[in-house]
């Protein structure tokens, strides 16, 4: 472990890992104290916005197999208009008697990040491919045989501060708009 050693080596000092040491005894002239890294606020709430946004997304397919506007992880991850839009969506699926299936793509990026708003924000913009990630009846086939594609998305996700941060808006544009 490299990464074990040469801490060592900074605590110890630097005779004690001197490869080319002659047996001699030194004495460590000098104490090395490594700070804990601080935390990047601004990394720190970019981190926390894709976890938010990527949870939103996994939520929705689960929700999906069943056509869940229940599921307890959708508000976990999402909550205001975002929140209200994926359990409408479900709720129509459900009506209807349909589900999701499938697997989708994402590539979302950080945009801009306001943390001296008034709740803090993040906006996420995304090229989701939903190729895979299709509409199925109760029975098991497909409504249509129309593939998805790549879609423009962007997404608002917001420090709820007790609540974490939480996808709190988000829009998706027509396949091909990325």
């Amino acid at each position: 472990m490299a990464g074990s050693a040469i801490g060592l080596c900074l605590v110890v000092g630097t005779g004690a890992c001197d490869a080319g040491n002659t047996g001699q005894e030194t004495s460590p002239t000098t104490s090395v104290t490594v700070p804990a890294p601080s935390q990047d606020p601004r990394g720190a709430a970019e981190g926390a916005a894709m976890d938010a946004y990527r949870g939103m997304w996994a939520a929705y397919a689960k929700a999906g197999l069943t056509a869940n506007p229940d599921e307890p992880d959708l508000s976990r991850f999402a909550s205001d208009g975002a929140l209200k839009t994926l359990r409408n969506g479900l709720a129509t699926y459900r009506s209807k008697k349909q589900v999701l299936k499938g697997k989708y793509v994402l590539d979302p990026q950080a945009t801009d990040v306001a943390l001296n708003a008034s709740p803090a924000t993040v906006t996420v913009t995304d090229c989701i491919d939903d190729s895979a990630f299709l509409v199925y009846n109760l029975a098991g086939k497909p409504i249509n045989d129309v593939p998805g594609g790549r879609r423009s998305a962007r997404a608002t996700v917001t420090d709820l501060e007790a609540g974490g941060w939480k996808v709190t808006s988000f829009g998706v544009q027509d396949v091909g708009s990325c």
